[in-house]
């Protein structure tokens, strides 16, 4: 019977510290200051809400996601967009029929304008700048996920972060 007991207590023991060590989503904040200016960011060529825009919501998660893995314990990062412009554009001039279609051609580079600031646990800032990130060479090399409708502003994000949050 006490080493069931033991055994229980040290279970429970490691299960805690795993959870204590595990980063959550709040550590990461992303905003989107008046989506509504942005330079491209729609789904279609109407203006849709930005609660409603999957393109915000997919970049929002995956910061959540992926910057988690340049923070320390206790370090949290929010990143303000100012403006984003996606690869590609709408051409329905070329034809009607495509006006809900997104032509990415090199003429149309992705571009992320944002502010961003690191904070450690105790609230002093540690890294605050701006970002204004634009990928002129977006069609050349491996993307990733190609079918991932933001793989390049996400490549652009990833490399981001490795360069300014570290490696």
């Amino acid at each position: 019977m006490r080493s069931l007991w033991i055994w229980a207590s040290v279970a429970l023991l490691l299960a805690l510290s795993a959870v204590a060590q595990e980063p959550t989503a709040q550590m990461v904040t992303v905003n989107f200051v008046q989506p509504n200016r942005f330079t491209d960011v729609d789904v279609r060529r109407t203006y849709s809400r930005p609660d409603r825009n999957p393109h915000l919501h997919s970049l929002r998660k995956y910061l959540e996601s992926r910057a988690t893995r340049y923070l320390a314990n206790g370090q949290s990062l929010r990143i303000d967009f100012t403006d984003i412009d996606l690869a590609g554009d709408f051409e329905p001039q070329i034809d009607p029929a495509l006006h809900d279609v997104r032509i990415v051609s090199r003429l149309y580079p992705p571009r992320l304008k944002f502010n961003y600031s690191l904070r450690s646990d105790d609230g002093a800032t540690l890294k605050l700048g701006e970002a204004d990130l634009r990928d002129l060479a977006f069609d050349f090399g491996t993307s990733g996920n190609t079918s991932d409708a933001l793989r390049f502003e996400k490549r652009m994000l990833a490399k981001w972060m490795k360069q300014e949050l570290g490696g």
